[in-house]
């Protein structure tokens, strides 16, 4: 039994989820409760399935494992699940290799000397008499001695080893250790020194609450006026926003997260209530920050300065998106206007008054600060005035520069908001739609769009030497009843240990790993079934990731979806090398991944396999979900939820008939037929 599943073993969801804060009550073979991922105070829609140890949300969609719930409501990594529920569950995790012992080790170190470093600045600016102008300037910025706890405000002297003597004298730290963790800098010469002297002090911590750097403010005209630390081995400042760990629960509860510039604006909205707010550190927002909000929502606003730098910051931030997103994926504007990433966030842009930043505007009014959020434009919207600001749309040459930045952004819109937005380029610029539709047709927008979506799903031409095992796994028949449609109150017997061996999953990730047109051939498979029956596509999803239960399968193919192309392994020696370097317990999953797909080389019908598995795991997803509604339908005790539970589970069961549809042929590709095609 691996550690996965010894700590699935030892773990009861229901016990665990209401230790999380969640109040459950029992109905039925389940539990229900009111949602913690959405708003939701009028119906509990939030229910958990003791038998198959899952949870689903009937409000916002939100499923899954114990693992999902975990990451989602404490906006952890896998690796910070893991140790979480191995801890809940009483399970030691196995030892990591020797190499990554001793960087835990050092990690655990640097985060010490870190948390102390913090207590000795804090208590130089409320108890210290050399703290005296920092306070000063505290109680200028109208910072409440409540923030200054909560965020652990401090001060370092003006003085060149304070800190660097106390740590090494008192604490018994190497000069070394003070360096590695930022807060040092060694000369030429070889003399070491503090790297923060004179200013107001802010701990940077993680999601998890744990101090991983500092950004320090010059009190006067010290230069430059804000230092942060060096990149360590635990700042790492692209993934890292500041405030998060405080902000965390109030961006769950509203669903959206505000994003500053600065550490005051943070502060300052924190005190007057506005909780779901952080700040990057220094840098445009990034495609790791939105990694890491969209464990806790799924709406992102950016509060950036409304001047010429500010405007300039946010395309810049909008630009690094995209270009990330167009590797594996595209924009998307919603029904409400706002641009969506692959990612699975909408971005929106709250415009700023000139000269005004977020600290002004919620001290002095906080109604208006309430107002500029709610009237937040999208992201289209933004461009649309960023990109014809200081033209002349009277003029040709200064229409066609307009068009020139801007198609680009048309071509990578589904046809529905593209057919919007030419509407509105129209009004805007004075060209024709017509013309405007012609230029998208065969301009440099829609080539940019094909080289990156060529880009984002080649990965490389499969390898020669890769292989596929002798047999595939051979589950029940797609006609066979599943127990849950013949009985959904029957009994579901405890989930088994995972057998890597017999599972269409861990066969399908195998293939992917190995071969990179599966990903490609999966999400065509699974989109020709959707395109026919949007209504559930949210529910469902249409990418191979969607498909994937297993929590080590999920991490997997994250880490391995999100390598940059360059990167990714292209030969079996270089994804061997790959999974080696996983820590356990991915490490070993990865290699019976691997294994689990070797067979000669002459039979090639990865794709074919993968399709098949692809199709029986949909089936199996779909099943289950009709299970529930059954379930959910059979305690209802409201009849008003009665009609929009039954509109969904018809509208899934015309999906399954469509999923069910048997293939004409599997000799030829182009004649086969795939999820829905005919």
């Amino acid at each position: 039994m691996s550690q996965i599943d010894d700590i699935r073993a030892r773990i009861d969801i229901v016990e665990l989820i209401s230790s999380l804060g969640v109040s459950l009550r029992k109905t039925g073979r389940s539990y229900v409760g009111f949602c913690p991922f959405h708003p939701n105070s009028r119906t509990p829609a939030f229910t958990v399935y003791p038998d198959t140890q899952s949870f689903y949300c009937f409000g916002c969609h939100a499923s899954g494992t114990a693992f999902d719930f975990v990451m989602r409501k404490q906006g952890l990594d896998f690796r910070g699940a893991l140790e979480l529920l191995a801890a809940h569950a009483g399970v030691r995790l196995e030892p990591r290799g020797e190499a990554a012992r001793q960087e835990d080790a050092r990690r655990a170190r640097l985060l010490e000397l870190n948390a102390l470093a913090a207590r000795v600045f804090n208590h130089l600016l409320v108890a210290s008499q050399r703290g005296e102008a920092a306070r000063t300037y505290v109680a200028q910025r109208q910072v409440s001695p409540a923030m200054v706890e909560a965020f652990q405000l401090g001060y370092s002297p003006d003085e060149w080893t304070f800190l660097l003597d106390y740590l090494t004298e008192k604490k018994g730290y190497s000069p070394e250790e003070v360096e590695a963790a930022g807060l040092a800098i060694r000369h030429e010469g070889g003399r070491v020194y503090d790297r923060f002297r004179g200013r107001l002090i802010f701990p940077i911590r993680n999601a998890r609450g744990e101090t991983v750097g500092f950004g320090g403010r010059a009190l006067g005209d010290g230069q430059p006026k804000y230092l942060n630390t060096p990149e360590t081995l635990l700042y790492k400042k692209g993934e890292l926003l500041y405030g998060l760990d405080l902000a965390r629960e109030a961006i769950r509860s509203e669903d959206c997260t505000i994003v500053v510039e600065g550490y005051l604006d943070v502060i300052t909205a924190h005190q007057h209530g506005f909780r779901n707010v952080v700040a990057p550190l220094g840098t445009a927002l990034t495609r790791s920050h939105v990694t890491l909000l969209k464990r806790l929502s799924h709406n992102v606003a950016l509060a950036l300065d409304a001047d010429a730098a500010g405007q300039r910051a946010t395309l810049k931030g909008l630009t690094a998106l995209r270009e990330s997103a167009g590797d594996d994926g595209h924009l998307v504007v919603t029904a409400q206007g706002a641009v969506r990433l692959e990612s699975d966030v909408a971005l929106r842009i709250i415009r700023m008054p000139e000269g005004r930043d977020p600290d002004e505007v919620i001290k002095a009014d906080p109604e208006l600060w309430r107002r500029l959020v709610a009237e937040a434009v999208p992201v289209m919207e933004f461009y649309l005035g960023a990109y014809t600001a200081g033209l002349d749309l009277s003029r040709p040459e200064e229409q066609r520069l307009a068009l020139d930045r801007l198609l680009p952004l048309l071509a990578e819109l589904d046809g529905a908001q593209q057919r919007v937005y030419i509407a509105r380029l129209e009004q805007l610029i004075g060209i024709r739609a017509e013309l405007i539709l012609d230029l998208l047709r065969g301009g440099p927008g829609l080539q940019r769009q094909r080289e990156r979506g060529s880009r984002g799903r080649q990965g490389g031409r499969p390898h020669p030497g890769f292989q596929v095992p002798a047999t595939a796994p051979t589950p029940p028949p797609d006609d066979a009843p599943h127990p849950a449609e013949a009985d959904p109150a029957a009994a579901s017997p405890p989930r088994p240990a995972f057998d890597v061996h017999r599972s269409d999953e861990a066969y399908l990730l195998g293939l992917a790993l190995r071969h990179p047109s599966v990903d490609t051939a999966v999400e065509a498979l699974l989109e020709a079934g959707l395109a026919r029956h949007p209504a559930v596509r949210e529910l469902f999803g249409g990418g191979l990731e969607d498909l994937l239960e297993e929590p080590l399968h999920q991490e997997l193919w994250r880490r391995f979806a999100t390598l940059p192309l360059p990167w990714r392994p292209a030969t079996l020696e270089d994804l061997t090398a790959w999974a080696e370097g996983q820590e356990e317990p991915l490490r070993e999953r990865a290699l019976q991944l691997i294994a689990l797909t070797a067979r000669r080389p002459a039979e090639l019908r990865y794709r074919h396999e993968a399709e098949d598995c692809a199709r029986k795991l949909r089936l199996a997803q779909i099943r289950a979900r009709l299970a529930q509604l059954s379930e959910r339908i059979s305690t209802l005790e409201d009849p008003q939820e009665l009609e929009p539970i039954t509109r969904l589970q018809t509208e899934i069961g015309l999906y399954l008939a469509t999923v069910k549809r048997p293939r004409r042929s599997s000799t030829f590709p182009d004649l086969r037929d795939t999820l829905g095609q005919e």
